[in-house]
């Protein structure tokens, strides 16, 4: 089977920095996302968006060659079509991960649809908000907070339900960015080991730096912890006060 594992987890938390470091694999490649496994077939795949749309410019494919891969009978042909229509990929690319966040949402049934090992990645709450607060564009953190609050909760309590139901499940290891930052060495070790490829130094290193918003070719504490910059201490209690309640993404 050409697809060797998955990486989800929420959006924003390393889902794409961890994808650029198993990217240093000779062999192993990926697009930006992929998202099939949230359909109970390939065919249902086709009217799931953006993740349908996105997938012509994330793997480099044509709308034919799409409807190709959804025409296959089963996941296994699907990722064997993406492989060999791909044109983003490396050449000599043998075998694919599937990087798609929102497959935490959905973690029961993506588990249930596929058998390789899964890379959850998760980070502090504070941090969370931080980097939707970023991409908000505005200077106001109260104002923006209090529009953000209500619906960020119930997206991330949904996750976190199946974080928590799925953290001992033997397929499948959780990634902290905290740990990645603070621990990498150990941290990438164990989650290279997960998926079956042992680590080398020189994947720390990352060459292949596909995707503007992975910002150093390291794994570096200033990703992780950006939000004691950007938070004054009054918006991350605010924070806390709401969030605390996913205490196993609480960094201390």
């Amino acid at each position: 089977m050409v697809l060797k594992f998955l990486i989800c987890g929420l959006e924003h938390t390393g889902t794409t920095l961890i994808s650029d470091l198993f990217r240093q694999v000779p062999g192993l490649d990926s697009g930006f996302e992929c998202g099939v496994l949230m359909d109970t077939t390939p065919a249902g795949f086709r009217d799931r968006q953006p993740f349908a749309r996105n997938m012509l410019n994330g793997w480099g494919i044509t709308q034919e060659q799409f409807e190709h891969c959804c025409a296959a009978p089963d996941f296994a042909e699907f990722y064997a079509r993406l492989l060999a229509a791909s044109t983003v990929l490396d050449p000599g690319t043998t075998g694919i991960f599937d990087k798609t966040p929102r497959y935490l949402a959905h973690l029961d049934a993506v588990l249930a649809r596929s058998d390789v090992p899964v890379v959850i990645s998760y980070k502090d709450p504070r941090a969370i908000v931080c980097s939707d607060f970023k991409r908000a564009g505005t200077d106001d953190f109260d104002a923006w907070y209090d529009g953000y609050r209500a619906a960020k909760l119930r997206y991330v309590q949904g996750c976190y339900d199946q974080f928590i139901a799925h953290a001992d499940t033997p397929r499948v290891t959780t990634v902290g960015l905290e740990d990645l930052a603070m621990n990498a060495r150990a941290t990438m070790e164990r989650m290279f080991g997960h998926v079956g490829h042992p680590f080398e130094l020189g994947y720390a290193i990352i060459d292949k730096m596909r995707y503007e918003n992975v910002r150093n070719n390291t794994v570096s504490a200033d990703i992780a912890f950006e939000y004691k910059i950007r938070l004054d201490p009054a918006a991350q209690d605010k924070i806390m006060a709401d969030f605390d309640r996913f205490k196993a993404w609480v960094y201390t």
